[in-house]
């Protein structure tokens, strides 16, 4: 399989559900996305890091930290001195 890198400008948004972790669905999907993209999965922020593979982008904590600040990452750096603090 051939891989290509494609460098431009990704946009993000914030999408706010009425349940927590709704059905992931590929619609919507360019026909090259439906091809290459993976398999989506909702996974827990405090999780990235724990990944086998690759996050894109790798700065994706800054993304969320630009796009809804109040969110639960906001303490991330406080919450991960303290679970080591004893260690």
């Amino acid at each position: 399989m051939e891989r290509k890198r494609y460098i431009g400008t990704e946009y993000f948004f914030v999408a706010r559900f009425a349940y927590e972790q709704p059905p992931l669905v590929r619609t919507g999907l360019l026909p090259g996305e439906q091809v290459n993209l993976g398999t989506p999965v909702w996974i827990a922020w405090r999780d990235l890091s724990a990944l086998p593979d690759l996050v894109e982008p790798p700065q994706l904590l800054a993304v969320l930290d630009a796009l809804v600040p109040e969110g639960p990452w906001r303490d991330r750096d406080r919450d991960y001195a303290h679970t080591h603090a004893h260690a």
